[in-house]
């Protein structure tokens, strides 16, 4: 705040009154009698008019005061003003941080998110993958035992056939053996061809019920193993066959 100094009243008319003492004595005595006849008058008129022009000095200074007072108090709304936006802004600011703090937050988060997600598609393609492997495994199992159990119909069919020619050949050896025995004796060993031919069906039944068992198992587990072991099973059986 700039202040000026504002001359007091009391010098004002100290000044004045200096001055109206320095007017030159010629300059009296040419007026000497007029003075004398109407001195008083003219030193109230003077008096009337010093006083008159310093109220309106003193007026002028007031106003400059006020005016001075007024701009002071403008200033301090204009810092008062400033000083709040000040504060505003640095809260603005500070807000603003906040919400970059907690945008990058959650892009963080974001990004974890879609690593996740992109691990999951992975391991779901995987599974996928090995379910499809499961599925192609199982329709190959099943077209395998499909075919065994084609195969198991078509030996059981043959079996039965050699079955009964075998029950055929049997009759027909055993009535040749009655109607040679009185004339050729030396065919005594007949009946242990007989005996071989029943051992030789035994055996070929019981590769039958393995192979019947082993395709029972291959439809059940749906292994390479039960499979390769069907699949043994059913040429031990052709070889019953073909050596029949």
């Amino acid at each position: 705040m700039i202040k000026t100094k504002t001359p007091s009243i009391t010098k004002m008319t100290e000044g004045k009154s200096r001055n109206a003492q320095s007017i030159p004595g010629k300059k009296r005595r040419e007026n000497g009698g007029n003075e004398q006849e109407g001195g008083g008058d003219g030193l109230s008129l003077f008096s009337n008019a010093v006083m008159t022009k310093e109220k309106e000095e003193l007026a002028e200074l007031r106003e400059k005061v006020e005016d001075l007072q007024r701009q002071l108090l403008e200033k301090d709304e204009t810092l008062k003003s400033a000083e709040a936006s000040k504060h505003e802004i640095s809260s603005i600011h500070s807000v603003l941080n906040q919400v970059k703090q907690q945008a990058s937050e959650k892009e963080a988060l974001l990004r974890s998110t879609q690593a996740q997600l992109a691990d999951v598609k992975i391991k779901l393609a995987d599974k996928q993958a090995a379910v499809e492997k499961l599925q192609w495994e199982t329709m190959t199992s099943n077209q395998q035992v499909e075919k065994l159990q084609q195969d198991l119909i078509a030996i059981q069919g043959e079996m039965s056939s050699y079955t009964l020619l075998f029950e055929g050949l049997s009759i027909d050896n055993s009535d040749l053996s009655d109607q040679e025995h009185d004339v050729t004796p030396h065919f005594v060993h007949l009946p242990d061809t007989d005996d071989m031919d029943e051992l030789e069906t035994s055996k070929m039944k019981e590769a039958q019920e393995a192979y019947m068992a082993a395709v029972a198992a291959a439809k059940e587990k749906q292994d390479d193993d039960s499979i390769t072991a069907a699949a043994n099973a059913r040429l031990h059986l052709q070889s019953f066959v073909l050596r029949s």
